[in-house]
């Protein structure tokens, strides 16, 4: 049997003990071919699928063994496995049918046809032979009492070559049978029909259409038909294939298919093999984390598919730069891993680093995209950095990212001091859920004034984290970690309902406050769900729209997707304003600002805070020209003093916000403002 058919220990002996007699040879070629099987023990109460059964079913769990937490597809077979006939594996078009029952086992497979095509249940042979003929890529022939055919599917067409009615009426002996066994086989034959039921499962040589020889495994089945006839069956499945399709699952499971290189799975065991050599040997193993720098924006610009060129270009300079001892692996996106042994303390790594990174910046040559990329390294050496696979990895990983952060296009060696700062990213990923529940987040405001009247006219909702542990934390910080942890959903659905009761709140207490934007992510903007998720909270809350604004930054933007352009448009038909936060700071600004709904931009404050240099105030004049073109309105961040207010009011800017007119504010600070706004307004 196949090793991968069952994570079971001892899997032989396992199904021998309990799969004894009829079922038994049905059973070794179903585990042996390309069908999903399924076996339940009373005690402790476990389900085991194979893993054929998990590709039906569309698993994604690696375990094989279920019991308390057990998908909705399995749970019919937990709750009553003995259940007869066929069971309908919920919310999938594959059924389970009991094949095998005793005091603590039953057993079964798994069937994925429509449901119009399969046949009545039953629980005898003639029924389970149906069933197998329904199978795909199994070859089964039907033979009267003279061994001439009267059945014959496809599968026997593509594994012999005779089609039904080229095989109909003649006999095994004719199609089949070696030319060297044929003399003997009339009596074989007669041996095999003596005896109703299921022959153990072996293995045959039998012969194609071509005389080609082909090595089966069969399993034979004698039954009595309605009308009193014998026949038998044979359900043929070809070694080869089996074998095949065994090669196609490993390269599946070990190796990446774009690159053909190994994958990470397979690249931890080569790993862990290579270091235990070296150990007995005084040697080191040297770990290499290779990135391409800035590749998600490489994706962006020119597309995937130019995006998987540059992928196999890197890997063939990868493989051109290195030994054929050294060991090379993809472990997806941009990052590849290199991995060999050396003497402790050579100095040829830094080397190696640097060939190989003026190898990987050199021009690609391709009919478009860029010209070069550029990459960056990271460096694990034992056993100072890990004295074993996984310790190594996750510390060259760690490099290659410090590595990246300083700016590209160079190599990092791992540092126990960056191992902290690693820890300290993964904590605030894995802790935000519990901070909201305990109030650790909250909104403050930072208010917008319109330069003409100096009224206050708006807010940007900022977020900040009082951790109790680390205290707090930047959004500069957390922000990116969440990013990359796709916790942003989570972030922006609790952001968005905070400030939706803060204005509700300023209304009930008679105060009707002027806009407020809250920054959202590409995550949430590009949702499916985004306007019914919104309109819900609007309804909620009671809030008009006029109240309300979104602030989006370019990378947001930058892929101007189908979905993202929706739902902004959704937005602007309610009244709900949207504003391009950080203008001239991302990649590709003015190509979308005539296609998009933008309402607002706002220039960055890095442009303000140098307004005295030429080159700044040429680049803010232009935003501001543009900005008015368009018809969209402009407000600066960042103000701090009379001299860049005056600058801005001359160039027609329309709002402004920072430090020259109010710090960011708590909630009740904000409702104080706006209702002194409106006292002096009233007065007046």
């Amino acid at each position: 049997m196949n090793s991968w058919t069952l994570t079971l220990p001892e899997n032989e002996e396992f199904f021998d003990s309990i799969f004894p007699g009829l079922s038994q040879g049905a059973f070794d070629i179903i585990i042996d071919g390309p069908v999903g099987i399924w076996v339940y023990q009373a005690s402790p109460g476990c389900l085991f699928v194979n893993e054929t059964a998990k590709r039906l079913l569309k698993l994604e769990q690696s375990a094989s063994i279920f019991s308390a937490d057990t998908p909705p597809c399995l749970r019919h077979l937990l709750k009553n496995p003995n259940q007869s006939g066929l069971q309908k594996c919920q919310g999938s078009d594959v059924f389970s049918y009991l094949i095998q029952e005793q005091l603590s086992m039953t057993a079964g497979i798994f069937v994925s046809t429509p449901e119009s095509q399969l046949p009545p249940p039953a629980n005898d042979e003639q029924g389970i032979l149906k069933l197998l003929m329904q199978l795909p890529h199994l070859a089964v022939q039907g033979y009267d009492k003279e061994g001439r055919v009267i059945y014959w599917n496809e599968a026997c067409r593509d594994l012999y070559g005779y089609s039904l009615a080229q095989a109909r009426g003649k006999t095994m002996g004719e199609l089949l049978i070696p030319q060297n066994q044929r003399a003997g086989f009339p009596s074989v034959l007669q041996k095999w029909l003596s005896k109703t039921g299921v022959a153990p499962n072996r293995k045959c040589i039998r012969v194609n259409r071509q005389d080609q020889k082909l090595q089966i495994q069969t399993t034979q089945i004698v039954i009595q038909s309605p009308q009193g006839e014998i026949e038998l069956y044979c359900i043929d499945h070809s070694m080869e294939g089996a074998k095949q399709q065994q090669q196609q699952m490993h390269e599946l499971e070990y190796y990446d298919q774009l690159t053909k290189l190994p994958n990470r799975q397979l690249m931890h065991s080569l790993l862990q093999q290579s270091m235990k050599i070296s150990q007995q040997l005084d040697l080191s193993t040297a770990v290499m984390f290779i990135g391409i720098d800035k590749f998600k924006l490489v994706n962006s610009q020119y597309g995937h598919e130019i995006g998987d060129q540059i992928l196999k270009r890197i890997a063939d300079r990868i493989l051109s730069s290195v030994s054929v001892q050294d060991l090379k692996a993809r472990f997806g996106g941009d990052v590849y891993v290199l991995a060999f042994n050396l003497p402790e303390g050579s100095q040829q790594i830094s080397n190696i680093a640097n060939r190989l990174l003026s190898t990987l910046s050199e021009e690609l040559h391709l009919l478009e995209g860029p010209e070069k990329v550029t990459a960056s390294i990271g460096i694990a050496i034992s056993p100072h950095d890990g004295e074993d696979a996984g310790t190594l990895l996750k510390h060259g990983d760690a490099a290659l990212a410090q590595a990246k952060a300083n700016g590209g296009n160079g190599f990092f060696y791992f540092d126990p001091e960056l191992n902290r700062n690693t820890h300290r990213v993964h904590f605030i990923a894995q802790d935000l859920k519990r901070a909201l529940q305990a109030g650790e987040l909250k909104l403050i405001f930072q208010p917008q004034f319109r330069l003409g009247s100096s009224e206050v006219c708006g807010s940007e909702s900022l977020l900040r984290w009082q951790h109790k542990q680390l205290g707090e934390i930047s959004p500069a910080e957390f922000i990116p970690i969440l990013e990359q942890q796709q916790s942003m959903l989570m972030l922006d659905f609790w952001v968005t309902s905070q400030m939706f009761k803060n204005i509700k709140n300023y209304i009930i207490r008679g105060i009707k406050p002027p806009r407020t934007f809250a920054n959202l992510s590409a995550a949430t903007i590009n949702h499916k769900d985004f306007q019914h998720t919104v309109q819900r909270m609007l309804d909620k809350h009671g809030i008009p729209c006029r109240t309300v604004g979104i602030e989006l930054t370019e990378h947001v933007l930058i892929n101007n997707e189908p979905q993202a352009v929706a739902n902004l448009q959704w937005c602007r038909q309610k009244g709900i304003k949207i504003a391009l936060d950080d203008f001239g700071t991302g990649f590709s600004s003015l190509s979308y600002l005539a296609k998009l709904p933008i309402d607002i931009i706002k220039i960055d404050k890095s442009f303000i805070s140098a307004i005295e240099k030429k080159h700044n105030r040429e680049l803010v004049k232009t935003i501001i020209a543009i900005a008015k073109s368009l018809s969209m309105e402009v407000i600066c961040e960042g103000v701090q003093s009379k001299e860049q207010e005056q600058f801005l009011r001359e160039q027609g800017c329309d709002m402004a916000q920072g430090h020259l007119y109010s710090y960011a504010l708590d909630s009740e600070e904000w409702f104080d403002l706006i209702r002194q706004e409106l006292r002096q307004e009233n007065t007046a």
